[in-house]
């Protein structure tokens, strides 16, 4: 069992920060020892659930965490005092403040936290929670309060608490694996002891669908995303079943097939029936969803030059009431992925003989780089916040997957298997 309670402000003002802009500054932030006000102390547990809390705030690349060796003694004198010494944090460069205590049940096998959120600057308490869980539930409840914390902020939901599943090799093809923000709790997923493609994380987060050759032929398959339940197949015809994508109200899949003698984009509703989008000779491929439902955007090389560029469609009459052409700066763009926002498709394309993510500002109409350097970058998928992506990285065999915040400068590295990651998909935020 996991459940919240919300402490009121003491102060309504709502402080909300745009931190798109790379110029805005980052908010430091001192996360202090968590006490136990009862006495039945368990120190190792309390220090590895605020180191924890501490790196995902860190994660989120907008916060700055006050090293504790700073404020060591002030924490003694206000564990001795029990007041709060505004001053005293700001002067040791503390913006913000978290308190955390929590409390172990009698069988310790239970927790409780309390956790109070203080701008330091304005002398105000902004926010507090109360959280209880096994002990096994402790990372998820340090996700939660952070992003919680990351709400304060920005006024958008942080991502801590959200999983993103991934490809890996083995030696009878692929697996699923899945994974936490962090780049910890490594959970495979499949057994499929075969070929899998281009997983897909259902809007409400109930289910994954991917593309499996265990039955000898690729087909659609859906998994429950721990891993626990894999059902039959949604759909096997003859030839390709493939590259599904959900649309955002999570009642139907669009997906590739190639039952027509070509790779063809469908609709597939939740009755198992098909609508057919695209109707050309060349091939059309890996579609995405606007987040209002109402447009696909796609891949295809009916450009006639043999080069994938990138189209947008509408979702209910596809092809036949026209397409609106994207990409016109590479020889080879695919793998668009429409952002939770509306206003951005990420998508692969070749710079000077590797691959890069780009952007493309539906608004503007406008497309910019975001990675560069060597190795090739591929296969995006967006937080459900849209402040990151995630993307994989290949250089020379080695491949991983790498997630880089919009606006920033550097990739974070987040799976480490020996075998690589391929195909990420981002999940949605879990249901509070």
């Amino acid at each position: 069992m996991l459940w919240l309670q919300a402490y009121p402000a003491y102060s309504e003002e709502n402080i909300f920060l745009d931190f798109v802009k790379e110029t805005q500054n980052k908010v430091n932030i001192a996360v202090p020892h968590f006490v136990s006000p009862g006495g039945d102390a368990d120190e190792g547990f309390a220090e590895k659930s605020r180191k924890i809390l501490q790196n995902d705030l860190s994660l989120f690349e907008l916060f700055v965490p006050v090293a504790p060796n700073l404020y060591s003694v002030l924490e003694q004198n206000e564990a001795r005092t029990g007041q709060m010494n505004y001053a005293a944090w700001s002067q040791l460069g503390a913006q913000w403040l978290i308190k955390g205590e929590y409390e172990k049940s009698l069988s310790g096998d239970k927790y409780k936290f309390v956790f109070r959120l203080f701008d330091v600057v304005n002398e105000q308490f902004l926010v507090g929670k109360r959280y209880q869980g096994k002990k096994s539930f402790m990372r998820k409840i340090m996700h939660r309060f952070a992003d919680e914390v990351m709400e304060q902020l920005t006024g958008k939901r942080g991502v801590a608490e959200t999983r993103l599943a991934f490809l890996t090799s083995t030696s009878f093809g692929k697996e699923m694996y899945a994974v936490d923000f962090d780049g910890a709790n490594v959970q495979k997923l499949t057994n499929e002891q075969s070929v899998i493609l281009s997983p897909d994380w259902s809007p409400d987060g109930r289910f994954i669908v991917y593309t499996s050759y265990k039955e000898h032929n690729p087909d659609l398959v859906l998994l429950d995303p721990d891993g626990r339940r894999r059902r039959r197949p949604l759909l096997r015809l003859p030839g390709i079943n493939s590259a599904p994508s959900w649309s955002p109200d999570g009642s139907k899949i669009s997906l590739v097939l190639s039952k027509d003698s070509n790779s063809e984009i469908y609709i597939l509703n939740r009755w198992r029936k098909l609508t057919r989008l695209t109707r050309h000779f060349n091939i059309d491929t890996s579609p995405t969803w606007s987040p209002d439902g109402n447009k696909i955007a796609f891949t295809s090389d009916r450009s006639g030059t043999g080069r994938p560029q990138i189209y947008i469609m509408d979702a209910d009459r596809g092809d036949r009431a026209g397409v609106t052409r994207i990409t016109f700066q590479s020889r080879y763009n695919d793998n668009p992925a429409w952002s939770p926002d509306g206003d951005k498709i990420a998508f692969t394309s070749m710079v000077k003989g590797n691959f890069q993510i780009k952007l493309y500002n539906t608004q503007t109409r406008k497309t910019v780089n975001i990675t560069s350097g060597p190795g090739s970058k591929e296969e995006p998928t967006w937080s459900p916040d849209g402040q990151f992506l995630a993307f994989r990285l290949t250089r020379g065999r080695q491949s991983s997957i790498h997630i880089k915040r919009i606006g920033g400068k550097k990739s974070r590295q987040l799976t480490f298997l020996p075998k690589g990651g391929v195909s990420p998909t981002w999940s949605p935020y879990p249901k509070r």
